[in-house]
This record gives C-alpha cells, structure tokens and sequence, in this order.
C-alpha cells in the first residue's frame, strides 16, 4: 500500500494540469445519446415527492454467507450487494448510475461529471465534493483509487475481467480520476458503464482488512441503505439512511423509499409462495406456472387485499433455465452428440402441460433487435466470413429454428434423426443402453438443478433420452453444494439462466469466452472454449456504431445456437408479481428491469385495507 501511496501522489502532481483541459458531461449513452437533460430533476418513472416509510419483505433463494463482494472465491452474497448488478446494491454507491427507462445510459451519481476521449484513450469521473461515508468521513478521490487499484489485482474474475481493458489509472486533481484505456479496446462503448458502475469502497475500513476474504462483519458504506441486523444464511434487514447525502440527486430522487428492506432465504418454492400467502413476506416474483395459476385464488385476492400483476419491462428475455453441457467432457465436444440432445427436447409439450406459462425460446436474446433472425445480412457477414471455417455451416444456409415436431412429448422422427447423429458419433445400443463403440463408455447424464421444481421439469426430457438409451438422473441438491459442482465441473448437464440486458458484452464475456473457462470461480460453467465465439465477443466489444453491435451480437447468436452449446428451452417474456397491496408506484410504460423495490413506496390508506381484512 506504501507503494500505491506514493504512486497516487505522482501521478497527482503530474495529472494537476491535464484536468483543466477535460469537458466532463453529466451523461454518457451507449452509442447514442442521453435521454435526460443535464438539468433533469428525477427519472420520469418515479416519483419524486413519494413518501418515505414503511417496509417490503422479500423472498430470496438458497443461503448467503458474505458481505464482500470482492473476495475470492466469494461465497454466497447476501441480497442488496450486487457487483454484477450495481441498481442492487444498496450499501455503496458506484460513480455512475444506470437509467431503467433507457437501454444502456448513464448519469453520474458520486460522479458529477464524465468524459470519454474522442480516440476512446481514456475515460474520466469527477467526484462530487459533498458525498460522504455512513460514518460521516468523506468520500475522497484517494477511495476510488484504492478501489480501483483492489478492482484490478486483487477482486474476484467476474469483477476483475471486465476492466481488463484498464491500461492504468492515475488523479489528474483533487477531485478528478483517468482511466487509460489499452489501444487494442479503445474502440469498446460500453466501457464507461463497465468501469463507472463499479461499487467504491472505503478506504479507512477495508486498508486493515483482507479484501479477498468473505466476511459477515457488515462494511462501511455510502449508500441509501445500511444494515440492520441480519442471520447468516436466513435473512437481511437494510435501513434506509435518513441522512444519505445522494438523497436529492436527480438520479436518486424518489427512488429507496421503504424505511425498511429485509429478504428472508428460502430453499423451496413452494414454502416461499406460502410465505408470502401468510403475510411473512410482502411480494414474490413468482415463477412457477403452477403456483401462479392456481395458489393465489383466496379470500384475500378477492377482496383487494393481495394482487398479482405482471410488471412492465421491456428487454432481451434471453433463456430461461436451459440446459448446458459439461464441455470438458470428450463426448460433448462432438456436435453430432450435442446436436442428438437437443432434437429430443420438446419444451412446447413442457409449456403445454404448464399453462402456457413460457414461451420457446429461439435466440439467446428472445423477444429483442439482438436477435438473430433469417439469414446472416451483409453486416453479419462482415464477422462471420473470416471464421467460416470454424463454424457450422448452418449459420450461413438455414436459419435456426427450435426442434420441430415439438408439443407432443416425443416425436418418432426426431427419435430416428438424434439415433443416427449418435451413431455417426461412435455410439451404439446393447441390450438397450447406449455404448461407445470404443470405449464401451455408457451414455449416461447426471443433470443438477438449483431446485426441486427444475429437476422435476427436466423428467419429460429425461423420458426422451431413455427412448435412445441414455440413462438419466436428477438432483437438486442445497444451494451452495449445487454452486460448487458448477463451479468445480462436478455434473454432465447443469441448467442456468441466460438474462441479458440491451448492452451484454459483459455478460457474453463473462459466461462464453475462452479465457474465463481457465477461471476457478468464473462464470464459465460450460467450460467453452471455441475460437470463432472468441472472434465475436473481441468484434461485439469493438463495434463502433449499434449497427454494427447488433450486428456482431447476431452473428454470435446464430454460431452458438448452431453449435448446440445449450438446449435453449424456454424464455419467460414477462415478469409476474404477487403482493400485498401495500404499496403505490407511477404508471410509466416499459422499463429495462425491474423496479419495484427501489421505485415503489408505502401507501398507509391500502395497508390499512389489508390491516382491517386481515381482522376479520
């Protein structure tokens, strides 16, 4: 830390003259420009005189065991500390804040200015002089240079990988920071998002801690929550900072409304929706069609006391929950084999005999421009020719379709189509098992969900792979045993959702790329490494018009779904919410994500409704 020391006050004396020269904006949009006016006062989907009080209760999955949202190899993380995600995370602010009602802007929060080089050499913050730590000391440029420098040596992969394009930083002033940025991703838009979204940490607590361990000692923050009390691996209270110096920012204005935020962790979906029917939690994001159909058909929903409602987001659906191969095995490297499988899943028969709760998802990014449809026009093909040769050629010939003949469960044509493709692929039936012909290898999958009501969902499927004659078994085991057997590779089939947003360089990253499959605790489950996906996500974070990035975003569209990487499955195009009707919000036309717990605030006239129903 000396030496980082001393290399701040260099590069302080060094940058004084620099900073002067910088026009910094309140705004930065991805490839386009910002909806808001540098003078706006709130975001048009809140609002801005909503009362503060109250409290939401919210339903989480699986256990937590950390506060630290940077250690390696991380643990599990409690809700409200989001890194990936920086709009949940409630304790620290980032330099920059994501609009909800836009696809990929920024405004700056603890960052009242941005500037980005015409070259794309460097990018830089400066910092607002009023912000403060919950402790009262101030928030200083001395903090986003030590959070930065634990960002880029020390943090875990998903936050160290994507400032990786970070050549160096150094103070340019008092209040002002630059990133240099390598020349070979100086052409990347979105990494003013990437870099400013980063939560800042304080440097007088975490100096005399070890910052790559997990902790359940609650940090110091600066943002609009704090908190409360907590029990490892069950529950989390956040209270809202009355005092929270962002509080009148115009990017923080009529959001964080609730005097209180507690998620309570459940391990089955069934207990949860129960919870919620008895009043232990407020509202559930409910994703099982059957519980959404017919568990909330009770006295109260009649009497206007307990709502469902689908919520109004508009975005990338992406795939929901669908199957992905363990890719360090030799016989998911064959196509030929991964292509079997996935002609013998029929995931409309699976939607069917679920009210219809889904839909079948034909792209990566469902239901959005980034999809991939018909064939490759002249912009794709601009990514796709120079890698022909290491790509299906379907991609350039057919467009891609979800399996046919689906809806009935089993279709005898598909039966003949996948048993051919094995056999071609070294894979024989014996006395009605699947054998290689060599290795006398027998075919059988162990597929591991994250719950109870996912593992039942893949029996029809599993029905299928018996019918070639290929055993197969399901387990949902508790949540931290099944993180860790995706993480260490301890699994044939896993299934993990694919949820982007307008902007998922990132994401694509993060989850495809051959470098995080080297990764211990990286998101690279499948362990893909294919050279021709790596020459799309280099051309998706190079583009430098949207054109161009959709473009190259459908072009890797169409090389992963042809390469039958995922059994694409299913999406879920929109979002359901039940609740107590506790609370009000602006009706204000589609957003990005979700916004219902920072957006929405304690009506008392519709508590005491539901108080009184309760009574009786």
């Amino acid at each position: 830390m000396r030496r980082l020391t001393l290399l701040y006050a260099v590069c302080l004396i060094a940058g004084s003259a620099l900073a002067s020269e910088i026009e910094y904006r309140h705004g930065f949009a991805f490839l386009s420009t910002p909806k808001y006016p540098a003078d706006f006062e709130h975001f048009d989907y809140v609002n801005p005189d909503a009362p503060k009080g109250g409290r939401m209760r919210i339903a989480a999955m699986g256990s937590w065991d950390n506060f630290n949202p940077l250690s390696v190899p991380g643990g599990q993380m409690v809700a409200g500390l989001s890194v990936e995600a920086p709009h949940w995370n409630l304790l620290h602010d980032a330099l920059v804040s994501q609009a909800a009602d836009e696809p990929s802007t920024i405004y700056g929060r603890l960052a009242e200015g941005i500037a980005v080089a015409n070259d794309g050499s460097w990018i830089a913050f400066k910092l607002r002089k009023n912000a403060r730590w919950h402790d009262g000391k101030p928030i200083t440029i001395d903090d986003v240079y030590f959070s930065y420098t634990v960002f880029t040596t020390v943090a875990s992969p998903t936050v160290a990988t994507p400032l990786e394009p970070i050549e160096s930083f150094e103070v340019i002033g008092p209040w002002e920071i630059r990133f240099n940025i390598r020349k070979s991703d100086r052409g990347d838009p979105l990494l003013p998002l990437r870099i400013g979204s980063k939560p800042i940490l304080a440097k007088h607590y975490w100096e005399s801690r070890d910052v790559t361990k997990t902790t359940v000692e609650p940090p110091v923050g600066s943002g609009p929550y704090r908190i409360k009390d907590f029990r490892i691996g069950r529950s989390i209270r956040w209270e809202r900072v009355d005092n929270y110096w962002g509080k009148d920012l115009s990017v923080m204005r009529g959001r964080f409304n609730f005097d209180e935020l507690k998620w309570d962790y459940f391990r089955d979906d069934q207990v949860q929706t129960e919870a919620l029917k008895g009043d232990v939690i407020d509202v559930h994001e409910e994703n099982l069609p059957r519980l959404w159909e017919t568990a909330y058909k009770f006295p109260p929903s009649d009497a206007g006391a307990f709502r469902k409602q689908w919520l109004p987001v508009e975005k990338p659906w992406g795939l929901w929950w669908p199957i992905f191969w363990n890719l360090d095995q030799p016989r998911f490297q064959d196509v030929r084999v991964r292509e079997a499988l996935w002609l013998v899943s029929d995931f409309p028969y699976l939607n069917w005999i679920n009210y219809d709760f889904y839909q079948t998802a034909e792209s990566f990014f469902h239901g959005s421009e980034l999809a991939s449809r018909g064939l490759p026009d002249e912009r794709e093909l601009q990514y796709l020719e120079p890698i022909r040769h290491l790509v299906p050629p379907r991609v350039f010939s057919e467009p891609y379709r979800p399996p046919p003949n689906g809806g009935k469960g089993w279709h005898r044509e598909n039966l003949i189509k996948a048993a051919a493709l094995l056999k071609q692929a070294g894979w024989i039936v014996e006395e009605g098992k699947l054998i290689h012909g060599q290795t006398r290898e027998t075919f059988h999958v162990r597929l591991v969900a994250v719950s109870p009501a996912l593992a039942s969902s893949f029996i029809p499927y599993m029905r299928n792979l018996e019918r070639l004659g290929i055993t197969a078994t399901a387990k949902a085991p508790e949540i931290s045993n099944w993180l860790f057997r995706m993480r260490s590779g301890d699994f044939d089939g896993g299934a993990i959702w694919f949820l982007p947003d307008y902007t998922p360089t990132h994401l694509i990253a993060n989850n495809f790329s051959s470098a995080t499959a080297e990764h211990e605790y990286g998101n690279n489950w499948s362990n893909m490494r294919d050279p021709a996906i790596d020459h799309l996500i280099e051309c998706i974070k190079t583009a430098a018009t949207y054109t161009d990035y959709v473009a190259a975003i459908r072009a890797f569209d169409r090389v992963m779904l042809w390469n039958f990487y995922f059994v694409p499955g299913m999406t879920k195009t929109r979002i359901g919410l039940a609740h107590w009707n506790r609370y009000n919000w602006v009706e204000a036309g589609n957003l990005t994500r979700p916004a219902h717990v920072q957006t929405w605030w304690f009506d008392r006239e519709r508590a005491s409704a539901v108080e009184k129903f309760q009574s009786r």
